[in-house]
């Protein structure tokens, strides 16, 4: 009897320790050379008409803001695919699209911005969003049409959106934006979500002639970094924590040292605090979160996976499970990189 409780739980350790590294795995996708450095800092991505659509932050130029040249990359799927099933070993080829107008854009979201952060594309027209100043109340939207032939976006200086950021969190703006297809509409996440009563984000109205609407976002730890909407009304997000942003997002005027309720609400994390209530305070977090649709009151946790040198802020569903890509930074703690996890 003793073996047998013995054998049973040496496997279920097994088993256990299985699972947890499983929870890290990922399939690296090799970029092509000339863009996978760490300047690109790819801060978002979406998938529309069978290419993946890669957002750098700000360019290779990033000295020149708004009226530098900046353009996006986008990869074919199929590319993409073959990698993922072990048929290629990397990329190759890519698309450059570029961006034309953004210098015509007005003084008030040329003097405060921090660069580009998330897209989407509806019928041809392409959606970006813009961090700004944290001195800034407001980040925008912008739109433009997307022409394949030419290899272009042409922004539309005159019509974008004003978002209101709140509460004011150090580098935190509305990282998180997708698309609605039962309601036309455009759904953007501020990054942070951890108030007593969770979050805010706005219900965007394609067409720009309406204002944004303001809706209430589940409470969520950490960063909210993407989100990309499924068929089915699923709602995936990179839920991203880099431990140097500790006391802005974990030790601030909302939150102050919730480790205790980390532990219950994230049971993985539960046991590195358990070893080391400092885990925190020297560890980042990365992971896969969902909602059943726009409307849930609370985020589901899906998968984790690794936040060592890895800055995740792009997601674009795909298969069976999605697509992530790293924000290096232009840092040498960091990389450049596009991976699928699959859930």
């Amino acid at each position: 009897m003793k073996k047998s409780v013995l054998l049973l739980t040496l496997v279920m350790a097994i088993l256990s320790a299985v699972v947890a590294r499983a929870q890290h795995v990922y399939k690296n996708i090799p970029l092509p050379k000339n863009i996978n450095g760490v300047n690109e800092e790819f801060s978002g991505m979406t998938i529309y008409d069978n290419r993946l659509y890669l957002e750098p932050q700000y360019g290779d130029h990033k000295e020149t803001k708004l009226d530098g040249t900046f353009n996006l990359y986008s990869i074919l799927t199929d590319s993409i695919g073959r990698v993922v099933d072990g048929r290629d070993t990397a990329l190759t080829a890519y698309k450059i699209i570029s961006v034309k107008k953004l210098n015509l854009l007005p003084d008030s979201v040329k003097a405060n911005y921090e660069g580009f952060e998330a897209i989407s594309i509806v019928n041809n027209t392409v959606f970006l969003s813009i961090e700004t100043d944290d001195k800034y109340a407001y980040c925008f939207i912008l739109k433009g049409k997307l022409d394949t032939v030419k290899g272009e976006v042409t922004i539309d200086p005159a019509h974008f959106i004003s978002l209101r950021r709140y509460p004011s969190i150090s580098n935190a703006g509305f990282e998180s934006v997708t698309y609605l297809p039962k309601e036309n509409k455009l759904l953007a996440y501020y990054e942070f979500n951890a108030m007593p009563k969770g979050g805010l984000g706005y219900l965007i109205d394609t067409s720009f002639n309406k204002a944004p609407e303001q809706i209430k976002t589940p409470f969520l730890y950490f960063r909210v970094t993407d989100i990309a909407a499924a068929d089915n009304g699923h709602i995936y997000g990179i839920n991203y924590f880099w431990n140097g942003d500790y006391n802005a997002y974990l030790n601030n005027d909302w939150v102050k040292s919730p480790e205790a309720a980390i532990s219950k609400t994230i049971p993985e994390l539960g046991s590195k605090l358990k070893a080391d209530p400092n885990y925190l305070q020297n560890n980042p977090y990365a992971a896969i979160v969902m909602l059943e649709n726009r409307k849930s009151k609370q985020w589901k946790y899906i998968r984790s996976f690794d936040g060592v040198k890895n800055n995740w802020e792009g997601i674009a569903l795909y298969k069976k499970g999605a697509l992530i890509v790293t924000d290096a930074n232009r840092s040498s703690k960091q990389v450049c990189r596009l991976v699928y996890v699959d859930f």
